[in-house]
């Protein structure tokens, strides 16, 4: 690839120009599939060709797609996802019809609470529904990687043991996917939830060809405000100080991102960024300087990145004004053109 210089217009605009070096812009070629940037899907079902349309003009070369998973009655195994699966070879085909590749993730429940984390029954059973996935995934040239599960997070004393409990249970999944084709290429999200700070006790596992992902959404109380949890309420600006946490802006964010930086310096592994954002009604402008500071410091270090979301729940829908009664989606919103000239950096068409 060959990183090309776009003319970037308005505050944001000018503070992503600003830090993004002109040679270091891109994600790295070679290695394992996840080299491109683009969009979550979440779990929307029956898009219209026209979205895949319309996230390929604006960059985009690759999306993540959600399958959630639910227990059986008996709370024994997982119920086959049978729609999910019929919407993940649905999205295989447009997202190849537009040159772009997707990555599938699977969505059990994963917070300490569930009983994936206390029932071997259902740990086989994710096994299982990972190998029958892989050999219906055998071949399939839009496939960029399996991202095994969304934000794993496993009851433990702490990080280091969270990580170890998941880390095993990954590993089973792994085998059952390498024994399909070894030729997969494995998205691994650390615990607890992907979040930078789990990359302080990760390890790299001993296998080839694994992506690992990071989930970037801190401080919470500004990328989640008011977005119906009871702890992150009221408005946070950005940059600005954040209640118990101090201040937050460019440099902040590189810190809490030094985890990531670390663990890849002593691995070589390489990083994509699996979800990123923040709700559109932060104060005014400042969802658009918090999402250019964060993209600026994915492109400096060459990660791969997929935006949360793309018209998914319509707080995330960066073609959505601030108000918080707007729905209707324009062009013209000032972190959809961010988000546009950001993927204009690396074109790979």
């Amino acid at each position: 690839m060959i990183a090309r210089r776009a003319v970037l217009a308005g505050a944001a605009g000018s503070a992503l120009a600003a830090t993004l070096p002109a040679q270091a812009a891109c994600p790295g070629a070679g290695g394992p599939a996840v080299t491109g940037r683009g969009f979550h899907l979440g779990e929307v079902f029956n898009r219209p060709a026209r979205d895949f349309v319309d996230m390929a003009a604006a960059g985009a070369d690759l999306v993540r797609l959600g399958i959630a998973l639910r227990p059986t009655p008996d709370g024994e195994a997982y119920e086959w996802p049978a729609r999910g699966v019929d919407e993940l070879m649905r999205t295989l085909q447009l997202a190849g019809d537009q040159r772009m590749k997707v990555i599938p993730v699977l969505r059990p429940s994963p917070d300490p609470r569930s009983p994936l984390w206390r029932r071997e029954s259902l740990q086989r059973s994710l096994v299982a529904l990972w190998r029958e996935l892989a050999t219906r995934l055998r071949g399939q040239a839009a496939l960029a990687a399996l991202d095994l599960v969304n934000e794993a997070h496993p009851s433990g004393r702490d990080f280091a043991e969270k990580e170890r409990l998941w880390a095993a249970l990954a590993m089973q999944l792994i085998a059952a996917v390498r024994a399909v084709d070894p030729r997969f290429d494995i998205v691994y999200e650390p615990s607890p939830g992907a979040r930078p700070m789990a990359f302080r006790t990760v390890e790299a596992l001993p296998v080839e060809r694994v992506i690992y992902s990071v989930h970037f959404y801190e401080p919470f109380e500004f990328s989640h405000q008011d977005s119906g949890d009871p702890r992150f309420v009221g408005a946070v600006d950005y940059p600005g100080e954040v209640p118990g946490q101090g201040r937050y802006d460019a440099a902040r964010l590189r810190a809490d991102l030094e985890p990531v930086r670390a663990f890849q310096r002593r691995s070589g592994a390489p990083i994509y960024v699996g979800e990123f954002g923040a709700v559109r009604w932060a104060p005014p402008g400042a969802r658009e300087r918090y999402l250019a500071d964060l993209i600026a410091l994915f492109q400096e270090y060459r990660w791969s990145w997929t935006y949360h979301a793309f018209r998914e729940w319509q707080g995330w829908d960066a073609e959505v004004g601030a108000g918080r009664q707007e729905r209707r989606r324009s062009a013209d919103e000032p972190a959809w053109r961010l988000l546009r000239r950001a993927l204009a950096e690396c074109p790979t068409r």
